[in-house]
């Protein structure tokens, strides 16, 4: 996977999770589940090919400013990272005598939000991005970002297809479209969570780094 960027990693897991919900729905709406139906899916390979190009494109149809604002629910400085020290505060893994001592501006930046953002990923997030730590939370939060967009997509499409194809979606309850929202809510608390731990990660990572390099320094001098 080394080269692909994460969004492109998560093409298959996002596929899948779209998916659960489309397996979830039919399942609501048949009397009886039939055990082949999964089989059959899993042999398709045709199948998930065309739900995960699927899902990518429909990932692509809100801007990312729109898909973060729907994950924090904020209209102004929307990230985590806009609030780093705040959330690091908080953080049982970082010291925050250590913290002030690694931001000079740290009194400022607390009511300075684009600043904090712009700094924890100048001073924090660039230097260990590619840590294994901070680049699985990193995709792991545009995963459920991804996912919790497309689900609230899928709703929207299943409502109009309902209202426009009255005769196709006859067997379909308009009930049962309310997966798409419900997986939507629970893919984007677990956005949010990922999207905090990675800010708060980086920064854990970056000065244990700087601690370590520190103590070399003084154990050669």
């Amino acid at each position: 996977m080394a080269g692909l960027s994460p969004k492109t990693q998560n093409t298959a897991p996002l596929a899948l999770l779209v998916l659960l919900q489309l397996l979830v729905v039919y399942c609501l709406n048949t009397a009886s589940f039939d055990i082949n139906l999964l089989t059959s899916i899993k042999e398709a390979g045709g199948v998930m090919l065309a739900i995960g190009v699927l899902a990518s494109w429909l990932s692509y149809l809100l801007p990312t400013g729109l898909k973060n604002t729907l994950v924090f629910l904020r209209l102004r400085n929307v990230l985590p990272g806009h609030r780093f020290i705040q959330l690091v505060e908080a953080d049982p893994r970082i010291d925050a005598q250590l913290l002030k001592e690694k931001v000079p501006d740290c009194e400022s930046l607390s009511s300075d939000h684009k600043g904090q953002n712009s700094y924890w990923y100048r001073e924090f997030y660039r230097p260990v991005a590619d840590q294994h730590e901070v680049a699985s939370t990193h995709k792991s939060y545009l995963l459920y970002r991804d996912a919790a967009t497309v689900s609230l997509l899928c709703a929207a499409i299943f409502v109009l297809a309902k209202l426009l194809l009255t005769e196709s979606m006859s067997a379909f309850e308009l009930t049962s479209g309310t997966v798409f929202p419900l997986a939507a809510l629970g893919f984007a608390l677990a956005a949010g969570n990922a999207g905090r731990r990675l800010v708060t990660t980086a920064v854990a990572i970056s000065m244990a780094k700087a601690a370590i390099a520190s103590d070399e320094v003084t154990a050669s001098s």
